[in-house]
């Protein structure tokens, strides 16, 4: 059975995406404890200066020890209006930027008040963007080592990607693996078959 677990972060990597289309049967992880300094809570995109990274702040800080479902955004600060500022600097000159606006733009003017929530609601619209039927299941229970199950829960393994043109290529050479909003605001339709290439 081609099963696998994967964590849930904040808009997911290209790398992230295609080991979840790859698969047949997914699990979101949402029994874990929340892992600092991860992609919980954390994406990179292409900005004009290269590698941008974006981070939500989480109430609690670093000394805090709950389960990632219980994490609780830090909504006195306005992290929402930054990082859609900062997604529509890098963004906003690449082909499908504004064709998607609608679709992502609401995540940041709506206050969410648990982060587990906030990333699930952005992962169901991200796949129905990309046109995906495939669903996913929430775990249960938290297993260490699952059987019959491929763990890709903090997956860090490289893995060569095409290039496909980004908007500050020339200044900052192709950047890979950033989140998948990359590649949708690039690519647009194509960004599945993007994805499913090998």
């Amino acid at each position: 059975m081609n099963k696998a677990i994967i964590e849930l972060s904040y808009l997911p990597n290209v790398v992230w995406f295609k080991n979840y289309l790859k698969r047949e049967i997914i699990l979101v992880e949402q029994e874990e404890n929340f892992v600092k300094s991860t992609f919980r809570n954390r994406c990179e995109i292409a900005g004009a200066n290269g590698k941008q990274k974006l981070s939500i702040p989480i109430l609690g800080g670093r000394d805090h020890h709950q389960l990632y479902k219980n994490v609780k955004i830090d909504n006195r600060v306005h992290w929402q209006k930054i990082h859609w500022q900062s997604i529509r600097s890098a963004y906003g000159s690449t082909p499908f930027f504004e064709f998607y606006t609608e679709r992502f733009q609401p995540f940041y003017e709506k206050e969410y008040e648990f982060l587990f929530e906030f990333n699930l609601e952005l992962l169901k619209t991200v796949l129905k963007i990309l046109k995906t039927e495939k669903s996913f299941e929430l775990t249960s229970v938290f297993e260490k080592k699952p059987e019959d199950t491929h763990d890709l829960r903090g997956n860090k393994k490289p893995e060569s990607l095409k290039r496909y043109c980004q908007p500050f290529e020339e200044r900052n050479r192709f950047q890979a693996n950033l989140s998948i909003i990359d590649v949708i605001f690039n690519l647009g339709p194509q960004a599945k078959e993007y994805l499913l290439a090998k």
